[in-house]
């Protein structure tokens, strides 16, 4: 994540790291994003959720270099949520963390209960299937719009 960072950078900016390199170079084209902020240090590049089972290792990642959390399916939230917002706040990051349940089978009580929670965004899964699958899942879907 810091080599891209480097290279999202509006200034040509290097990286050296464990897990590659990049000189101070022009690289285009940079993403489209809305600045923000990562214990007071800017961060450039388009948001970045990153995915895997709650945990102190990858809370710490959360806090280090992305915008948010992307849990799959989203049980366990309501444990793991504010454990999550405390090490946010203990790294010194403004806000709130993004946090985005993925592959969730939708159900208007599972939705309620991450808007309780402060969730504002899912990625709904869709079944595997033919086409006409897919779109009756995606037109039950609607109801939740």
């Amino acid at each position: 994540m810091a080599l891209m960072q480097a290279l999202w950078a509006p200034e040509p900016t290097g990286h050296e790291g464990e897990f590659g390199s990049v000189p101070a170079s022009h690289a285009h084209p940079k993403p489209s994003h809305a600045p923000r902020e990562r214990a007071g240090a800017p961060l450039t590049g388009p948001r970045t959720l990153v995915g895997g089972a709650a945990g102190p290792g990858l809370f710490a990642h959360v806090t280090e270099y992305a915008d948010g959390w992307l849990p799959l399916g989203g049980k366990g939230l309501t444990e793991t949520l504010p454990k999550l917002r405390q090490a946010w706040t203990e790294a010194g990051r403004p806000g709130e963390p993004q946090v985005v349940p993925y592959a969730v089978l939708p159900s208007a009580g599972k939705l309620a209960h991450f808007a309780d929670l402060g969730i504002t965004e899912v990625v709904l899964q869709t079944p595997t299937g033919d086409e006409n699958t897919v779109l009756r899942a995606l037109d039950d879907y609607a109801q939740y719009l």
